[in-house]
């Protein structure tokens, strides 16, 4: 199973669109795929989930999208140009000796220019230090405001590049 993550908890985001149509490709290709929106998660989980705390809801979620996956794909907005402290938090919520290996694709989303390279790079670098296979093409998605609606993703070009980047995934 592919987990889908949408690395924001702001409510209507474009990165919740693209991650939607990442998780329609995924399933146009045959796979098997969960889309999870950060916006899902418990309210207080950083109070009550993380630093050796319990919080039964936060652990299912975990358990469900990504220990059970056997790989992900991360998308992540642009958040003064690094990534949003909700992914980070979560992240910090995982046990990464459970991820060993697993393998994760990412796509950057921002308004500006570079579609959250900078992002991109630094959540490698947290990747790496947590011993995943990161997919070394990584899709920057920007003036993603342009490329669609609240509906949905409608840039064709955008889609084309996402398909390319997935199609590869599948077979890493």
């Amino acid at each position: 199973m592919i987990t889908v993550v949408s690395g924001t908890n702001r409510k209507g985001s474009m990165t919740l669109q693209v991650s939607m149509l990442c998780e329609k490709i995924l399933r146009e290709k045959g796979e098997e795929v969960k889309l999870l929106d950060l916006s899902d998660l418990p309210h207080d989980f950083v109070f009550t989930a993380l630093y050796g705390n319990k919080n039964a809801d936060f652990e299912k979620i975990v358990e469900e999208y990504i220990y059970a996956s056997s790989k992900m794909v991360i998308l992540s907005p642009e958040y003064n140009g690094g990534f949003s402290g909700v992914l980070k938090a979560f992240i910090d919520g995982w046990n990464p000796k459970m991820l060993r290996g697993q393998k994760v694709a990412m796509v950057g989303v921002a308004s500006g220019r570079s579609g959250n390279l900078r992002g991109l790079d630094y959540l490698t670098n947290v990747f790496h230090y947590m011993k995943l296979h990161v997919y070394p093409d990584k899709v920057p998605v920007s003036s993603v405001h342009t490329l669609g609606t609240a509906e949905g993703v409608h840039d064709e070009a955008t889609k084309a590049v996402l398909e390319k980047m997935l199609s590869g995934f599948i077979a890493y």
